[in-house]
């Protein structure tokens, strides 16, 4: 093996190992396959390009996400301004609103109210709970 490594220099233990294989198995040269050293070094030099420009497309697309993401917040801050704007011009408008007049129209008479039919049964026992509560809720 050693021999071989000296006369073909050029070529990887792994190389020979495979030759050595191909020869055993009696597989013809045309239908092994072929490895170049200067094919391997394109294969790598073109591999580097391309991750070359995968880390610059990755970079703009970056930067216009950025780009994106401030105007947007630059959007929602000048929103934030018009919505406190308007809160603080209806709370202006509100404290001097007057309500628009009227045009003097004839009154529309007013349906009485039914009256409600009158429970039948037993009182109801009333909760003193219930009735100290409920000048609160009427107060409410």
């Amino acid at each position: 093996m050693k021999k071989e490594l000296q006369k073909q220099p050029h070529k990887r233990f792994s190389d020979l190992c495979k030759e050595a294989l191909w020869q055993y198995l009696y597989v013809p040269e045309s239908v092994r396959p072929s490895r170049n050293s200067a094919s391997a070094d394109n294969a790598e030099a073109e591999i580097a390009e391309l991750k070359g420009q995968l880390a610059s497309i990755e970079q703009r697309i970056a930067a216009q996400e950025a780009n994106r993401l401030d105007a947007l917040e630059s959007q929602v801050q000048q929103l934030s301004l018009q919505v406190g704007q308007l809160a603080i011009a209806l709370n202006e408008g509100r404290a001097s609103y007057q309500p628009p007049p009227q045009p003097h129209a004839q009154p529309q008479p007013q349906p009485e109210p039914e009256p409600e039919p009158e429970p039948v049964g037993p009182p109801k026992p009333v909760d003193p709970l219930l009735q100290r509560l409920s000048s609160f809720i009427d107060d409410f």
